[in-house]
């Protein structure tokens, strides 16, 4: 029994080294971003929603490598949920700071601190639905990427050369052809590299899969409301990449 109890006890104590684990990875990918950011954000006169997307992309990033060297689904979605619930009580304090409006540019007040929230929820629904219901943790780093790549992709170029917008009674009409076409190859080469390393399949296998979750990923950009994109878009890609079967 003695023996027994002692074997409980260090399963829970592995867990929690993996959580710690995975918690050193992501601290330590998101210093190593912000030490190379914050010069950039200071001394230079890069454009806010720049600044914004390198945000975003040190976000994706340290989640999907974090992901892809964690051990199992459970120790990933439990970091990546407790830090959506650490940042949001984190941000509502700090974000009173006269700092905080020079480091993060915000689109309304509090919205910094709930685009957080969502994004680190999203990411713990795509691991738990990807690598926990269907043992994918690929599928679920890569349609974390893709949807990165691709939305980083669809501001930068569609903000400042969309001069077409998308004209349909489903879409907001902010958005351009150029910024979706953007996305969409973006997000395509992404796929069909990332899933061309993770997985042994035959190339035009991976080649579909990738092309499907792009279109699929770019059209549900352009139907969704832009405050509720950064859940849609990356949750209907890994729905697309699981069924394809990669």
């Amino acid at each position: 029994m003695l023996i027994l109890s002692y074997m409980h006890f260090l399963s829970h104590f592995s867990f929690c080294v993996q959580v710690l684990r995975c918690f050193g990875v992501l601290g330590v990918f998101i210093v190593i971003s912000l030490t190379l950011l914050l010069p950039i954000r200071f001394l230079t006169k890069v454009p806010s929603f720049v600044f914004r997307k390198l945000l975003h992309i040190v976000a994706f990033s340290g989640i999907s490598l974090m992901i892809l060297l964690a051990e199992d689904w459970q120790a990933a979605a439990i970091t990546s949920g407790l830090l959506a619930l650490v940042l949001y009580p984190v941000l509502s304090v700090i974000e009173k700071k006269p700092w905080f409006g020079m480091l993060f540019v915000q689109k309304a007040p509090g919205e910094i601190k709930k685009s957080m929230l969502l994004l680190f929820v999203m990411f713990t629904a795509v691991i738990l639905v990807a690598w926990g219901i269907f043992d994918q943790a690929g599928s679920a780093a890569a349609s974390i990427v893709m949807w990165g790549g691709g939305d980083a992709a669809a501001a930068l170029v569609g903000i400042p050369f969309g001069k077409h917008k998308v004209r349909s009674r489903f879409t907001d009409g902010k958005k351009s052809w150029e910024g979706s076409l953007a996305m969409f190859l973006v997000c395509f080469v992404i796929g069909l590299l990332f899933l061309s390393l993770l997985h042994s399949t035959a190339w035009t296998h991976v080649l579909l899969s990738a092309g499907m979750g792009a279109f699929a990923g770019t059209l549900t950009e352009l139907v969704s409301p832009s405050e509720y994109d950064t859940i849609t878009v990356p949750f209907v890609i890994v729905v697309v990449l699981l069924l394809s079967g990669v």
